[in-house]
């Protein structure tokens, strides 16, 4: 009998999905489940989008596209690119993928040879690690601390970085902890990347969901235009309520936009169409078509943060960004996929282990703000209850 390959033996996947599984048995079993473990904003995707898609269905654009992406989508990103970030990239720079976790397997896979290394924020979205490990490459993580409001060292930066590195990989607004990194700390990395003549891989799909006044949007692509070393991967799941579309960008200098290309053409051949037109006009639309979705994410994170105070968790820091609140669970717990099992089958509350994003999230809990607010009023009750009969680690 053959056997599959084994370079794949220690792949994890999405782990979210799999305590979604979990959800649905018990909920099969007839048990009610609190969800706040997956990132699937519980609205609809706005009307102007899904109509345009339909409209596009009718007038026939359901054939082959340029792999790169259809020239009205790509000039959709080159204007808001300016307008967000201040400079306008070339078509050559610009590939439209299959969501953004593709468009990160993807740009690894272009700019990384095997064993190569790459600097991953720890904690990470777990979709880093399982693309590094695709890629057979080596991930080497630099730390971010609660004590440190989840910042990097750039002590530790220079003593974990070899010949080996290739890139750095960034992530703000970041998942799971919805820490917004200053424009200092942006130039910084840069600065540090330019030193060492690395690759910045910015994931930016939270950037349209920041919340605190006080705090700013920064993007190393300012830097460099995205012509020299900085890659910028963004998606439309998140910010327009599509994650069932699929669709997202990788703004990269042109010889490495070449080979994401390719990769993706060789892999998916295109980006439907009539999804491009909904994604255009997305881009497109008013503010204050999203406007509601970001306020009802900000009231929900101050809401689940007051109901796990009311339970007993101390909250470190109130998000700056993103869909998540990431609570210590210390003082109940050093174990957290145990904690978040027990709170799962005794109390019917979905969450993701905080171990699961890295070892820097162990004695973590990541809850989305993306569920129900009937959810989110039973919450702190819930687990009260089931912290208090928690017999330990």
């Amino acid at each position: 009998m053959p056997f599959p390959s084994s370079s794949l033996e220690n792949l994890k996947g999405q782990p979210m999905f799999q305590i979604l599984a979990a959800c649905q048995n018990l909920k099969n079993a007839g048990k009610r489940i609190l969800h706040f473990e997956l990132g699937d904003p519980d609205f609809d995707t706005p009307e102007l989008i899904t109509k345009t898609c339909i409209q596009s269905l009718k007038s026939g654009n359901t054939h082959y596209m340029p792999a790169r992406g259809s020239d009205d989508l790509i000039e959709a990103v080159r204007m808001t690119t300016g307008i967000s970030r201040g400079f306008i990239p070339e078509k050559e720079q610009i590939t439209i993928t299959t969501g953004a976790n593709s468009a990160i397997f993807y740009t690894l896979k272009s700019i990384c040879d095997p064993s190569d290394e790459v600097l991953i924020p720890n904690p990470y979205f777990p979709s880093y690690l399982a693309a590094v490990e695709i890629a057979a490459i080596k991930p080497i993580f630099y730390e971010l601390s609660a004590e440190n409001f989840f910042s990097p060292n750039f002590e530790n930066l220079e003593l974990i970085v070899s010949s080996r590195t290739k890139a750095i990989l960034i992530n703000s607004p970041s998942n799971p902890m919805g820490t917004v990194f200053s424009p200092d700390i942006i130039g910084k990395l840069y600065d540090f990347a330019a030193k060492h003549d690395l690759y910045v891989i910015s994931d930016e799909v939270y950037a349209r969901m920041i919340y605190d006044s006080n705090v700013k949007f920064a993007s190393a692509s300012t830097f460099d235009s995205c012509k020299e070393r900085t890659i910028v991967i963004n998606g439309f799941s998140k910010a327009f309520a599509m994650t069932g579309w699929r669709v997202g960008v990788v703004i990269a200098p042109t010889n490495v936009s070449a080979k994401i290309t390719l990769l993706s053409e060789s892999i998916v051949s295109c980006v439907p169409g009539f999804v491009q037109d909904a994604a255009r006009a997305a881009i497109l639309c008013p503010k204050a078509t999203t406007k509601q979705m970001y306020s009802t994410y900000r009231r929900r994170q101050i809401e689940i943060c007051a109901q796990l105070q009311s339970a007993g968790l101390v909250i470190e820091c109130l998000p700056q960004g993103a869909m998540y609140v990431f609570p210590n669970i210390s003082k109940f717990s050093n174990n957290s996929e145990k904690f978040a099992m027990h709170l799962l089958n005794e109390a019917g509350i979905a969450s993701v282990p905080g171990i699961y994003f890295g070892s820097k999230g162990e004695s973590h809990l990541r809850l989305s703000c993306a569920g129900l607010d009937i959810d989110i009023a039973d919450l702190g009750a819930y687990f009260y209850n089931a912290a208090s009969i928690y017999k330990g680690d």
